[in-house]
């Protein structure tokens, strides 16, 4: 949750920047997306060009670089929340925050489709997280210490059949989940222009209250004049 000093507005450039994700919450969010990305497609490797072929050249390689990032994917973000354990509190609100729902998360959900489509339609007002952002959150945190024990299971064990089945399996389903999310922060005209939140921190302030207008309203409605130092995002 944003400090009083972090919910003020900083001037960026020409146009008005506030901070939605701090610095913390940025290093924890690539501490387990850059090993998870890693490790899903060097899966799609092994599973694609060499479970049909095991003989092919660099099987090790793409099987080393899996278990690495693997073991990067167990480590990292622990290591990452212990040295910013300061945010404890941050972290614990957004976890709240993604699985606390309302019926505007439902409505959001229902009307997602057809607002892409039809301007005319108003989504629902939305927190810090959106509904669909929530499902992506809850997913991971319902499956990530499943991915680390069926690899375990898988890597030290020789008859890991089932657990093996249990990995892939995840992975497929969270297939969709991997490459909406991708759409939305780099391609998606409407939604990319928050990349910049989990890259400096900042994002635009007017398309921060037009997509999240709850978290706004609470965190930054009364905070609209610029101060002296709100550069600093810690």
């Amino acid at each position: 949750m944003p400090t009083r000093q972090e919910s003020r507005t900083f001037l960026h450039g020409a146009g008005t920047k506030i901070l939605r994700f701090n610095r913390s919450e940025r290093h924890l969010h690539w501490a387990l997306a850059i090993p998870f990305i890693i490790c899903f497609l060097s899966a799609m490797v092994l599973v694609f060009i060499y479970n049909p072929a095991p003989t092919k050249p660099y099987r090790l390689l793409f099987s080393y670089i899996h278990r690495t990032s693997g073991i990067l994917m167990i480590f990292l973000p622990f290591f990452t929340a212990a040295i910013r354990r300061r945010d404890f509190k941050v972290f614990f609100y957004n976890i709240k925050q993604a699985w606390i729902w309302t019926i505007d998360d439902i409505k959001w959900l229902l009307l997602m489709g057809i607002a892409a489509i039809n301007k005319k339609i108003s989504l629902p007002e939305q927190g810090k997280f959106n509904a669909a952002e929530k499902i992506n959150f809850m997913y991971l945190m319902m499956t990530y210490p499943m991915y680390i024990t069926t690899g375990l299971i898988v890597w030290f064990t020789d008859n890991a059949f089932a657990p093996w089945v249990l990995h892939c399996l995840m992975a497929v389903m969270s297939t969709p989940l991997i490459f909406g999310h991708f759409f939305m922060a780099t391609i998606n005209p409407a939604s990319r222009i928050g990349l910049s939140g989990m890259l400096n921190g900042f994002v635009d302030r007017h398309w921060a209250k037009h997509h999240y207008t709850k978290w706004y309203r609470e965190h930054f409605e009364c905070a609209l004049a610029p101060a002296p130092n709100d550069g600093d995002d810690r």
